[in-house]
């Protein structure tokens, strides 16, 4: 089928369905965007765009029914991008292209290096899907036990981390108190030091000072003898 063919057949849920799909009148990429606006929208209110009680009135909604909006908490410029998915018109409805540059896109793109990384990573998550899908149901359960070992792991790890720490800053805290202990014992001896060499400093002087007044009072005393037995 070539790029500018219109199919005509459909398969799976009606929820998603463009109305040109139901109505049969054929379909193309624009009916790919239809289906993403309606994701859009349910990624925003989680309901479905259009809704019915049977299938024949989910179809008669899509085909006939109003356009949705979304709720007044999303920007404007979200909510005009939706609505401009979901446009019965083909022939109106927006390109993938006009998409990329509508306004509320231009505004959330992410850097170059951001961007980059991020298809690094979705890159990278479809190769590992695509080898998981590959395995054997044993090879797959073999698979989640080890990532559920690896978790476990990484939790134990995360909980020794943290006790290390805890236990850390404890010995900390009682390093710092027992400095501040003996660092208040140091300077009481210190002080008792200097005034135990104060004391043995001033004692032989005190009694040097004492035994030259005793023996002056005695030379005194035996001059007050000596001259009253004289006289």
């Amino acid at each position: 089928m070539g790029s500018c063919d219109l199919a005509t057949t459909f398969t799976g849920t009606p929820y998603y369905m463009s109305p040109e799909a139901l109505s049969h009148r054929g379909y193309d990429s624009k009916s790919d965007i239809w289906s993403l606006g309606c994701i859009l929208y349910e990624m925003c209110c989680l309901a479905h765009a259009f809704e019915g009680q049977n299938f024949l009135a989910v179809v008669t909604m899509i085909v006939e029914g109003p356009t949705p909006s979304l709720p007044e908490t999303y920007s404007r410029h979200l909510n005009s991008l939706m609505q401009s998915m979901l446009e019965k018109d083909s022939s109106r409805r927006i390109s993938a292209a006009d998409a990329l540059r509508s306004r509320f896109i231009e505004e959330n793109q992410l850097d170059g290096r951001a961007s980059d990384q991020q298809k690094k990573v979705h890159l990278q998550t479809l190769r590992e899907r695509s080898e998981v899908q590959k395995m054997s149901p044993r090879e797959r359960m073999r698979l989640r036990k080890l990532q559920a070992a690896d978790e476990k792991a990484r939790k134990l790890k995360q909980i020794v981390e943290e006790k290390y720490q805890e236990n850390h800053l404890r010995m900390q805290e009682y390093k710092s108190k027992n400095f501040q202990k003996v660092s208040v014992d140091v300077l009481k001896l210190t002080r008792l030091n200097r005034f135990r060499v104060r004391h043995q400093t001033e004692t032989p002087n005190c009694q040097e000072a004492f035994l030259k007044t005793l023996i002056r009072c005695a030379s005194l005393c035996q001059k007050t003898m000596v001259s009253g037995v004289f006289n």
